[in-house]
């Protein structure tokens, strides 16, 4: 009994090492981005669009810091929409860390 309860609890801790824990949290996607960009923006958004920024520079960011830019479309049919508020948006070690309202584009 008991070297069946080892053998049981050895293969659970293969199985989530090769998975990986059930409760681990994944880095943030550009969808989750999209929408909670889209959940700040006063109106019925009908689209929500970002792009990762990348600009080559002298002190390059830490591959842990990534910036992009979102553009929303606000009206009450995807047809009618129009150029919403634009955000900047900073996702640090696969966390939003801030989103700011920039000038439309």
């Amino acid at each position: 009994m008991l070297l069946v309860l080892a053998v049981a609890a050895a293969i659970g801790i293969v199985v989530s090492l090769a998975i990986g824990s059930p409760f681990a949290k994944q880095p943030v996607t550009k969808k989750d981005i999209e929408r909670t960009v889209a959940k700040r923006t006063a109106g019925k958004v009908q689209v929500t669009l970002c792009n990762e920024q990348v600009v080559p520079s002298e002190a390059p960011q830490p591959k842990s810091v990534q910036t992009w830019t979102c553009d929303t479309y606000v009206g009450p049919t995807a047809a009618e929409a129009q150029n919403g508020p634009s955000y900047a948006v900073v996702v640090k070690d696969g966390d939003i860390q801030s989103i700011r309202r920039v000038p439309t584009h």
